[in-house]
């Protein structure tokens, strides 16, 4: 009994399935075949129409109804039953897809039933699948023959087509799900990769999306407009796939600063500088040049006091100090500050009253301590690093300045990006930084 159940449900399932699969319009009525393939050149009958109640039948001259058939009557294509009633509607024949019309005769052409529309080729068959009609091309549904629209997969290819139209788009852009798509001069949907469109270029993703804002290919940093145009001139130098680091140093600007600044560009990398306000006006030049580089500019007190032995006034007048001094110099005010000794880092008066982020670090290479020990500095950094560390040395002294010339391009060839303290906190942190808080690492 449980199979006999079992092999009803399937056989309703087939059912509904065929049933969902044909025209929704109408009940399709299914022909039976014949040898009949091309049913534009069924035989001519002469008679005339006859009405019997609500059915029609069509009455021959020799007295007889025609049944169960396609014929031609005054130049037009019917069909009647095995009871000689007229057929009207969809009608499966032949594994074709026909709609006759209300007068019963086969319809040919554009067809809109139901908001819905259905192309009716000049053998009345429905149009399936890729079509061309008067220079356009469509897409009809393989099952319904009914006009498709959006992204559709066909002959191992993705096109798209109108919704008001129908037609299939070509040589366009297509905005669908907020992203941007080009289908070329043959409608197909452009492949992954850079692309070329009025001697612009841009560059589409795994998806076909059009790319906007930074890309990294094979390390290698890409620019593209809010309209997905590739833009030379701006040149990403930080890419968040890859570990990163950002070089901090104190107490300058100093004599030995500009050969640092030298290390940092022939190797293509930044650093961040927390400069003493009073030493600023006699390194003017250098500190244009580090703005210049694209290093970052902090504030690091006028006169290096300690800023828990000062008032929040004291502490606002060494800031408003070297901040005036560094515009001066650079042309631009620092974003950053640095305690003096790191003292109030966690005192939440002392960062009330800074106006800046508060930078500390999680590698301290004690550089000043070991001023003749170039070595000593090189090891703190190459035996401790890791991305996202903040790194302490001081640009005043000649050790370090040596030291880095060989930590630079070490960090470089284990692969490590040395950015400024802010590129670090939005790539590596994916934050902001905000004034009256400090941060040790990312």
């Amino acid at each position: 009994m449980r199979k006999y159940y079992r092999m009803i449900s399937a056989a309703f399932l087939c059912v509904l399935f065929l049933l969902l699969s044909l025209p929704a319009q109408a009940k399709m009525t299914v022909l039976e075949d014949s040898a009949l393939k091309n049913v534009t050149k069924a035989g001519i009958l002469e008679g005339e129409w006859i009405q019997a109640g609500k059915q029609y039948r069509f009455l021959q001259t020799d007295g007889s109804f025609a049944q169960n058939g396609w014929f031609c009557a005054n130049g037009k294509i019917y069909y009647v039953n095995s009871r000689g009633n007229r057929v009207t509607g969809w009608v499966q024949y032949r594994n074709g897809l026909y709609y006759l019309g209300k007068n019963g005769a086969l319809r040919t052409g554009w067809l809109e039933r139901h908001k819905k529309r259905y192309f009716l080729r000049d053998n009345g068959k429905a149009a399936r699948g890729l079509f061309s009609v008067g220079g356009e091309t469509y897409y009809f549904d393989r099952k319904t023959g009914e006009a498709r629209s959006g992204w559709i997969r066909a002959r191992k290819n993705t096109y798209y087509f109108s919704a008001k139209t129908f037609c299939m788009k070509k040589n366009a852009w297509i905005k669908t799900d907020g992203k941007y798509y080009r289908v070329g001069k043959d409608g197909r949907k452009c492949a992954p990769g850079w692309l070329t469109v009025k001697k612009k270029k841009y560059y589409l993703d795994k998806n076909g999306a059009r790319v906007t804002g930074t890309l990294y290919l094979d390390g290698k940093g890409y620019y593209f407009t809010e309209k997905g145009v590739y833009d030379p001139s701006v040149k990403p130098e930080v890419d968040p796939s890859r570990p990163m680091v950002a070089l901090t140093f104190d107490d300058g600007p100093g004599k030995y600063t500009d050969r640092l600044l030298n290390c940092l560009k022939n190797n293509n990398a930044k650093a961040t500088f927390f400069m003493v306000g009073s030493s600023v006006p006699y390194y003017q030049a250098t500190v244009k040049r580090m703005a210049d580089m694209g290093c970052e500019l902090g504030n690091h007190s006028y006169s290096h006091t300690s800023f828990t032995s000062l008032s929040g006034s004291g502490i606002a007048s060494e800031i408003s100090r070297t901040s005036s001094n560094i515009r001066a110099a650079a042309g631009r005010g620092p974003t950053l500050c640095r305690l003096p000794y790191g003292n109030g880092h966690s005192t939440s008066w002392v960062l009330s009253s800074l106006g800046l982020p508060s930078i500390y670090w999680s590698i301290d290479t004690r550089d000043w301590a070991n001023t003749g020990n170039p070595s000593h500095t090189v090891s703190e950094v190459l035996n401790h690093v890791k991305s996202g560390d903040i790194v302490l040395m001081h640009d005043i002294h000649y050790s370090t300045v040596v030291a880095a010339e060989t930590i630079i391009p070490a960090l470089k060839q284990r692969g490590y990006q040395l950015v400024t303290v802010s590129e670090l906190a939005k790539y590596k942190g994916k934050t902001t930084l905000y004034s009256g808080r400090t941060y040790y690492h990312f």
